[in-house]
Parts: structure tokens; sequence; C-alpha cells
């Protein structure tokens, strides 16, 4: 009898232990491949503006191009980077998101010398200690001619119907 119910005992500590490993490798009986969710861009180009994978936003790197699609929006950097995050706010509002849900930026100038502008107005757009992670290059050339050119990742979670 004893032998028995330490068997018992030593079978539910494994059982324990293994559902505590699949708890915390996210593992479950129910779960289901999420297809990557699909915004088309607004714009004549071969690209999507953002696609949801899991929890995660990625927008499509974005310029300061004009809202009636003319071209970039004239006045240089200053001028591009506000109508930047003009469209990025825009996209992200699409999925109910703002820029606080943004965790990761990746930044691409026409001229790094520049880069010390860039980041007085990018600072004007995010709660100052809270920005998201950054990378910044200078790039040999940006479409439409563009200065600067910026994509984004944001948090976005998904419902999948688990109470």
């Amino acid at each position: 009898m004893k032998t028995r119910i330490t068997g018992l005992l030593i079978c539910l500590v494994l059982l324990s232990c293994h559902n505590n490993q699949q708890e915390k490798s996210g593992e479950t009986a129910t779960t289901e491949k999420q297809e990557p969710v699909f915004t088309p861009s607004e714009l004549p180009y071969p690209f999507s503006s953002a696609v949801q994978v899991g929890d995660i936003l990625y927008l499509s790197g974005d310029v300061g191009e004009a809202d009636d699609g003319s071209g970039l929006v004239p006045g240089g950097l200053e001028a591009e980077t506000h109508q930047m995050f003009k469209r990025i706010k825009a996209t992200l509002a699409q999925h109910g998101l703002g820029l606080e849900d943004v965790f990761k930026c990746t930044v691409m100038l026409a001229d790094i010398s520049e880069w010390s502008a860039f980041n007085e107005i990018y600072a004007q757009y995010f709660e100052a200690g809270k920005y998201p992670t950054r990378s910044a290059m200078g790039v040999s050339g940006l479409a439409l001619g563009a200065r600067v050119e910026m994509e984004c990742w944001a948090y976005n979670p998904q419902d999948q119907g688990e109470e």
C-alpha cells in the first residue's frame, strides 16, 4: 500500500512539473498558429503599411510624403520629420494604437550630420523616460529623396479567445 501511494505521489509531482513547464514555455493544447494580418498601403507601392504578427505590429518605413501623394513636404528634415510622425500616428490609429505603444524604431538619415536635429524633433513625440529602443544610421539614399525614414514596432496584444 505504501509503495502504491509513493508511486501515485511521484506521478502527481511529475505531472505537475510537466504542466508548469508547459505554462512557462507558453505551450497549451489549444494554442493555434496565428497568421500575419496585412494592412495594405494606401500608396501605390508594393508593400503593406503594417503587418500584425502575434502581439507585435510592424510598421513599414515612412517618410515625410505629403497627404495627397504629390511627393515630399517642402522644408527639409524638420518638415519631413513632422509629416513622417503624422503618417506613423495615422497608421497606428488604424489599429487602435498610439506612439505610447511603440517600443522599437529604426531611423535612416540621408545625412548623419542631421542626427542631433532629428533627435530634438523625435523627443517631442515620446514621453521623456519612455523612449522606444532605437537604431539610427546614415544611408546613401532614401525613397523619394527623403531626408529621413523611420520604421516602428508597436505592442498590440491580440485577444486569442482565452479566458
